[in-house]
């Protein structure tokens, strides 16, 4: 599924062979989650992140979801709570999503930022940042994602939210309440993608990197012949399609709505936007 350009698109119905299909797909994830009601929600959201219009926060997707299927009375309320709070562990989800994916054995790893714009002040990792998308410093989180583009598109494999030094700094407390301990000493995006890249070779082997001229550093390059990594000699077409995928999640998907501001949060957010888009890309 190509991304299109512009404002959003209605996405075709889940109904039918499509809603089978669907069905089978939320199926595949059983083993993802310790518990049947986490499944439970989990096929709801991704069904009303599937069905609902241009604003994708919790609100919408539980009442799209509840006009489509049977859920329980205060769907809102679990959603939430499921998205935000609910221990399960995202990076299964995340890995879930890939080993579901087309194989694309000629494709590159894409390394890139996404950056997630905040009026508040008060979600985890927000601060006035540059964000190298808009070519200014803006009111934001920003993810270190890892993307594969090849011959088959674009497909989003892997993210991190990155926790600024003054952040981390000015949100001691707070941290020790709401972080996990292994995040709290913080850690540079390079240090960021090099894990995350790690988590990918360990799963599937390398393929070449483009990376962002963000990411080139001398602590970056330099980590990369150790873990058998090269960077392709011309990284610039595949950054420019890594980065039209990542408009498209925020405009059919609603990568960049969610509402929530804990740790968490964002992490699961993300994998069930990617476990969607895992959805559309295996129906194109």
């Amino acid at each position: 599924m190509n991304p299109p350009q512009g404002a959003p698109v209605p996405l075709p119905a889940l109904e039918g062979e499509r809603l089978t299909r669907f069905e089978d797909y939320v199926a595949g994830f059983r083993c993802t989650f310790q518990r049947s009601d986490q499944l439970l929600l989990f096929r709801a959201y991704l069904r009303g992140l599937l069905e609902c219009g241009a604003r994708k926060n919790v609100e919408a997707i539980a009442s799209a979801a509840a006009r489509v299927m049977m859920v329980e009375a205060d769907l809102c309320q679990s959603l939430q709570h499921f998205v935000s709070n609910s221990p399960w562990d995202a990076g299964r989800l995340f890995a879930a999503a890939r080993a579901r994916a087309k194989p694309d054995p000629t494709a590159v790893w894409a390394v890139h930022d996404a950056v997630f714009p905040k009026k508040g002040k008060h979600s985890v990792g927000v601060q006035r940042q540059f964000a190298r998308s808009v070519g200014k410093k803006i009111n934001c989180q920003i993810g270190v994602f890892v993307t594969r583009v090849g011959p088959a598109g674009a497909v989003p494999l892997a993210a991190r939210l990155y926790l600024p030094a003054a952040w981390l700094r000015e949100s001691a407390e707070s941290g020790a309440k709401l972080l996990p301990p292994e995040v709290r000493a913080g850690a540079t995006k390079a240090q960021l993608a090099l894990a995350l890249l790690d988590e990918l070779r360990a799963e599937s082997g390398a393929l070449p990197l483009a990376v962002e001229p963000g990411y080139a550093t001398g602590e970056f390059r330099d980590a990369l012949a150790p873990r058998g990594l090269t960077e392709c000699p011309n990284a610039a077409p595949h950054l420019a399609a890594a980065s039209e995928r990542l408009a498209w999640l925020n405009a059919q998907l609603g990568l960049d709505h969610f509402e929530g501001r804990t740790w968490h949060g964002w992490h699961h957010h993300v994998a069930l936007v990617f476990a969607a888009c895992g959805f559309l890309l295996r129906e194109a």
